[in-house]
């Protein structure tokens, strides 16, 4: 089946209906990622007669491989070329919003996410889904770094990973938080195949936090303390990919984080951040048919792959593959390829 596809940059409309198009969509890029800056689109449209589109106009991108039209990217103009022919235009999500905004805010006895779900709202972006973090007693917010980082960091202390899904909203996920399943079939809808195992860059973590709620109450959090043993903790992952708390690896990383001042919060911060890496243990990308369908956060299932095939063992030692980063290119040459990054 031919892939469908409409799109808005600003006041221009393109579509593989004729009909509905103001222009002529010569080559589309769509992609989302948890690593890095957020999504971004490319598209490169007809007519260099026509005047450009605006920079921070709308820009939206829908497409339907089949299964019904899905919106793979929301955003604004961030760049709009003229070539000798064409006009080349670039647009980035809500992601690359937050590194623009600078923030100052005060919270106490908030959780993690509500500080989260607060800077997104101050930063004029809107919150999808937000897990859950640890509570703090106190988190003061400083104009530096901008709401990208402070987001980041917090996501670290959480065991989360940022990101921006097609219809713009900005979610914090860890990997126990999966989306959708989807099934890509071995030699039917797989175009390529990359699975790999990585060497992981640290085996354990140890966090410290600070002050002296554990030892001496919940309104001794303010203190500062010379034995911060009751406010650390450690956690590792084996081999075998499990995790566990109370003891250290050979190649541990050590953190420091003043807003964790109970040792609750600092184990919870320990082993979510072990879980994390983790899930990262089996990497790689997946080439296929166009599968508008799938997204950032979901999880793939592969089928029709041999029980002979070495990608198999790899299989088994991941589990579920989540879905870290998706790329949508559509051409008159390849048609619709989607990319997917492990």
């Amino acid at each position: 089946m031919s892939t469908r596809y409409s799109a808005r940059f600003g006041s221009y409309r393109v579509s593989d209906r004729a009909q509905d198009s103001d222009r002529l969509l010569l080559a589309l890029l769509v992609e989302q990622s948890m690593d890095g800056l957020g999504g971004r689109c490319v598209a490169e449209l007809s007519g260099a007669e026509h005047a450009l589109p605006q920079l921070g106009d709308a820009v939206e991108v829908k497409l339907d491989a089949g299964g019904g039209a899905v919106t793979v990217f929301t955003g604004e103009v961030t760049l709009s070329a003229a070539t000798a022919t064409t006009q080349r235009i670039e647009a980035q999500d809500q992601v690359a919003r937050l590194a623009r905004v600078e923030v100052e805010a005060a919270y106490e006895d908030v959780s993690l996410d509500f500080i989260v779900k607060d800077l997104l709202q101050q930063a004029g972006a809107r919150a999808g889904s937000v897990c859950r973090g640890p509570d703090v007693p106190f988190y003061a917010v400083h104009r530096q770094p901008r709401v990208l980082g402070q987001v980041w960091r917090l996501a670290q202390a959480c065991g989360a990973d940022l990101f921006a899904d097609g219809e713009g909203r900005v979610h914090l996920a860890t990997p126990d938080e999966a989306g959708s399943e989807h099934a890509l079939r071995f030699g039917e809808t797989i175009r390529r195949l990359d699975l790999h195992e990585r060497v992981l860059p640290y085996d354990s973590v140890e966090v410290w936090g600070e002050g002296a709620a554990s030892a001496k109450g919940a309104d001794k959090a303010h203190w500062l303390s010379t034995d911060l043993s009751g406010v650390s903790a450690k956690a590792k992952v084996d081999a075998a990919g499990q995790v566990s708390t109370g003891s250290l690896g050979q190649r541990p990383l050590r953190v420091r984080d003043g807003a964790l001042r109970a040792g609750a919060a600092a184990e919870a911060s320990a082993k979510a951040r072990m879980a994390w890496l983790a899930a990262r243990r089996i990497a790689g990308s997946i080439e296929a048919n166009g599968a508008p369908a799938v997204k950032v956060g979901d999880t793939l299932r592969i089928e029709k792959l041999p029980a002979a095939h070495a990608a198999s063992a790899l299989l088994k030692q991941a589990g579920a593959l989540r879905v870290r980063g998706v790329r949508h290119t559509l051409d008159r040459e390849s048609g619709l390829v989607t990319r997917i990054e492990i």
